[in-house]
């Protein structure tokens, strides 16, 4: 079983990592954090974020059937998969957005969605 985070990455501590992964882009604050803001979904355990062909692509976790209603518009969400794990009961779900960063077009070569 995969151990989620007790407690929500404080988005100070999400802006330092972004800002080390995403280091030879040489992104603004101000873009690094609004990036941050964006991937910090309530109910969803952040476990992974990486640069993709789409902009930033991050794996969460969740105990509870995700909503992701409205994602898109309010995020800027190019793309999301849910897959849940379970044999006869789902009791986790893993969910995978793809976000939109029109900073990071054209700086470089990204992996795909699907790493």
């Amino acid at each position: 079983m995969i151990a989620l985070p007790q407690d929500p990455i404080p988005l100070k501590d999400l802006s330092e990592r972004l800002s080390k992964r995403l280091a030879n882009f040489r992104l603004s604050d101000a873009v690094i954090k609004g990036i941050a803001e964006r991937v910090l979904i309530d109910g969803l355990s952040l476990v992974r974020f990486d640069p993709c062909i789409y902009g930033i692509c991050a794996d969460y976790f969740s105990e509870k059937v995700p909503q992701l209603d409205g994602l898109a518009a309010r995020r800027g969400v190019k793309k999301w998969e849910v897959f849940p794990y379970g044999i006869i009961d789902w009791d986790l779900f893993h969910v995978t957005i793809a976000y939109n960063v029109d900073e990071l077009e054209g700086k470089g070569q990204l992996r795909e969605f699907n790493r």
